[in-house]
């Protein structure tokens, strides 16, 4: 038994603020946390959403010392292409044949030079203090992990070398490092280390480790973003989606706030080989840039683009990405064999690793391009869009349209399958500056799909107006569950490859929604009310 905590969705108190967060009741005992979330709207005659908060575990805890690296030393991964031999090899993800963020920062700088000029707020595992490649303007932050809520977000974890340990401090440095010397490892480097080093950073710890994620931190941690007027989100999350997940990026969305986040990442090998492939939450919403991977030689992250066997551990990590629909608002940056700063092996005088991997290296150089792109733009966006709330949005619509227009598109003949929009080019996205006129608003995020709606008869009813608030509510709860089980059960991690967004044309086959509803029949994870649901069709 359980505790089990509840998200209770009020509309009309919603309606009232728009500062309103869900209430949330604690069920002390529960086998089933769908189970409860029926049980409590149907014991006190809700005629509104429910939902559970979940925990995001996205590879076997157990099976945590998978991660660890080959090497006790800081070495490249060697099963994947190296850094080329050029003169800032250290950092070689910034410089103009790859992410041209070096030469995106010189140029944002001669034209404001203003430090400080934007805030971007960084949701991940918090930071380890006394790191040299930290932020120079870092906010204390705000924990949301249980037992130090409204706390700094420091991140303590010591004394392993997992990639998960220490994990926001390294894309941290990423995002916004500021000015150091190394030499060392046959490198020699003095210079910044961040994309945006003059930006101030926002740190949000919602979890210990990037292998567990409390669904509801992340909301938190949005709410936060958005009350702190961050204009950027960098996270090097995903998993499985929660309708206040969704609710919450529209939130962001409509206020003007572009989130960047992980496409997601999966293994070939080991505990960790039964996550989904294609691009996880929220970077599948339209309203998120997804952060897909690129290697150095210019090939997508992906195994078979590279023609070659991994091992286990890091070695073994790719980066997510499709189907087609979900690609709309992705875009790659350059990853893995990235610098990656870290504090747990300060015993051993190492400050820096070269084996930095996943779309959590790529997620926070497509961060910064955004905010770069956004300070270098700052005065004419104010004048179009001014006190305008409703146009807020038209904000990521023109970071997205500059990133995604001056995407590189001819290093690689099927970069839209692997990159989405191409390969971040953040000098190159400077000279783009947009209509606001042409600009259109994006899908709401939403915590469904149409082939859910289908398979449940839900789609039919509603074009039919004939299906009440109440049952709709009911049917939400029915449908996000099962979108979460495509996600966590590897034998329906296929069904999430469907082109079904925003095409009511495109749904599951007769024999696919049979198997879907023959494997969750059987899943000791399915809550009871959805068989009994599953059961009627």
């Amino acid at each position: 038994m359980n505790k089990i905590n509840l998200i209770i969705d009020k509309p009309k108190l919603q309606a009232k603020s728009d500062s309103f967060s869900p209430s949330e009741e604690i069920i002390k005992e529960g086998t089933n946390a769908w189970d409860e979330a029926h049980k409590y709207r149907d014991k006190n005659k809700l005629d509104f959403y429910v939902e559970p908060e979940i925990d995001e575990e996205l590879f076997d805890l157990d099976l945590q010392k998978k991660l660890i690296l080959k090497s006790d030393k800081p070495n490249y991964l060697k099963t994947w292409p190296l850094p080329p031999d050029i003169d800032n090899k250290f950092v070689w993800h910034l410089e103009n044949d790859y992410s041209e963020l070096n030469l995106a920062r010189e140029k944002v700088i001669q034209k404001i030079n203003k430090e400080k000029c934007i805030r971007i707020a960084h949701i991940d595992t918090g930071y380890q203090p006394g790191h040299e490649a930290l932020p120079k303007h870092l906010d204390t932050g705000i924990s949301f992990v249980k037992d130090e809520i409204g706390k700094a977000a420091v991140d303590t974890t010591r004394g392993s070398f997992a990639e998960q340990d220490g994990h926001g401090t390294a894309t941290m440095c990423i995002l916004a490092g500021g000015e150091i010397t190394f030499d060392g490892n046959g490198h020699y480097y003095k210079g910044y280390f961040g994309g945006i080093p003059f930006a101030e950073i926002i740190p949000i710890r919602i979890s210990d480790t990037v292998a567990l994620i409390r669904s509801q931190n992340f909301v938190k941690a949005v709410e936060y973003a958005i009350q702190k007027g961050c204009e950027v989100i960098s996270m090097s999350m995903a998993g499985a989606p929660t309708r206040e997940w969704a609710k919450v990026v529209n939130k962001a969305y409509e206020a003007g706030v572009t989130i960047v986040t992980a496409a997601g990442n999966s293994w070939n090998k080991g505990g960790q080989k039964l996550l989904p492939k294609k691009v996880l939450y929220p970077a599948r919403w339209e309203r998120v840039i997804a952060a897909t991977g690129v290697t150095s030689n210019h090939f997508p992250y992906i195994f078979k683009a590279q023609l070659s066997n991994k091992s286990e551990g890091g070695e073994t990590m790719q980066g997510n990405y499709g189907p087609k629909k979900a690609m709309k608002s992705a875009i790659a940056a350059y990853t893995p064999n990235t610098p990656w700063p870290t504090m747990n092996e300060a015993e051993n005088n190492i400050y820096y690793r070269f084996d930095g991997g996943g779309t959590s290296t790529a997620t926070p150089q497509v961060a910064a391009a955004a905010a770069l792109w956004l300070s270098y733009y700052k005065e004419e966006i104010d004048e179009i869009i001014g006190d305008s709330s409703s146009d807020k949005w038209k904000k990521v619509e023109a970071v997205k349209y500059a990133l995604f227009n001056s995407a590189d598109k001819t290093t690689y003949r099927q970069w839209e399958k692997y990159y989405g929009n191409g390969i971040l080019k953040a000098n190159k996205a400077l000279k783009i500056f947009p209509g606001f006129d042409i600009l259109k608003r994006a899908k709401k995020s939403r915590a469904t799909l149409n082939g859910i709606l289908d398979l449940l008869g839900i789609m039919l009813r509603l074009k039919a107006k004939e299906i009440t608030e109440n049952e709709m509510a009911k049917e939400e709860m029915f449908s996000t569950e099962l979108l979460q089980h495509l996600h966590i059960n590897p034998n329906l991690h296929d069904y999430l490859d469907i082109n079904d967004d925003g095409d009511e044309n495109v749904f599951w086959t007769k024999e696919q929604k049979s198997r879907i509803v023959e494997v969750l029949l059987v899943s000791e994870n399915t809550s009871e009310a959805l068989k009994l649901r599953l059961k009627e069709l």
